[in-house]
């Protein structure tokens, strides 16, 4: 897959679902880091970021992906207190011990895990906290979307960027604790369109599947629509704890 593109940078911070905003809360409480530094790793366009800046000391944003820092930065409007960094998780560029919190979103599917907790046990201040927050499925919406057109193209992208570890695995020999927050959002066609075509495995227009893909995803919808739109019942999933690595 190439690099991201500005048009699905673009999709992708205008259709992705939402993390909730008191799950960024309950962290920064909970960790006790409204005075101190985060990093957000694999931090995108911004979905998670944008619910820390302004609520701790600093937040550094490591994102690879031009378009998607660019994107970030043209949508948190010049705010104060937040840098960006092109890196990974497996080696963000930066100091030793400078971090108070790290925060992931649904990026920490695609990080080598091994070599990201090695950069994670650098970076972390001692007593270091770590936040890992995903969608949680409530009603099998997700798993069904990725379900809805079986095409080896797509099946065989979606196994080359995702690690088979639990999200446990990333706090070394600690227990973090799970949290759920319930949301519920509400799609059009275009809007749950936008949010399928913006992730990194699905076909661009010229790929000869596109049209197949499409197509089934219309029907989908159709099949689950009311008054032309959806209900999407989720939950913004919270991995915390302070990791232990040997």
């Amino acid at each position: 897959m190439n690099s991201m593109t500005r048009d699905k940078a673009l999709q992708y911070a205008r259709y992705r679902l939402p993390y909730s905003i008191e799950a960024s809360k309950f962290v920064i409480e909970t960790a006790n880091v409204s005075q101190g530094i985060i990093a957000d790793i694999g931090s995108g366009t911004g979905l998670l970021t944008q619910h820390f800046v302004g609520e701790v000391e600093k937040v550094f944003a490591i994102e690879p992906e031009f378009e998607m820092r660019k994107i970030s930065y043209e949508l948190m409007n010049q705010r104060e207190g937040i840098e960006y960094i092109d890196g990974v998780a497996e080696d963000t560029s930066l100091p030793d011990q400078s971090i108070d919190l790290i925060v992931a979103a649904n990026a920490y599917h695609r990080f080598n895990p091994e070599a990201a907790i090695k950069e994670f046990a650098r970076i972390l201040k001692p007593q270091g906290w770590l936040a890992i927050f995903s969608y949680y499925d409530d009603h099998n919406f997700f798993r069904d979307t990725m379900l809805v057109c079986n095409i080896a193209q797509y099946n065989e992208r979606l196994a080359a960027t995702r690690h088979q570890e639990p999200v446990t695995y990333f706090y070394g020999d600690s227990a973090p604790h799970r949290f759920l927050f319930k949301q519920e959002y509400y799609e059009t066609w275009d809007e749950y369109w936008g949010a399928v075509v913006s992730g990194m495995e699905a076909p661009g227009e010229s790929e000869d599947w596109f049209e197949i893909f499409q197509e089934a995803h219309k029907q989908r919808f159709n099949n689950i629509a009311s008054n032309g739109q959806i209900t999407v019942r989720y939950s913004t999933e919270v991995w915390l704890g302070q990791p232990k690595y040997g």
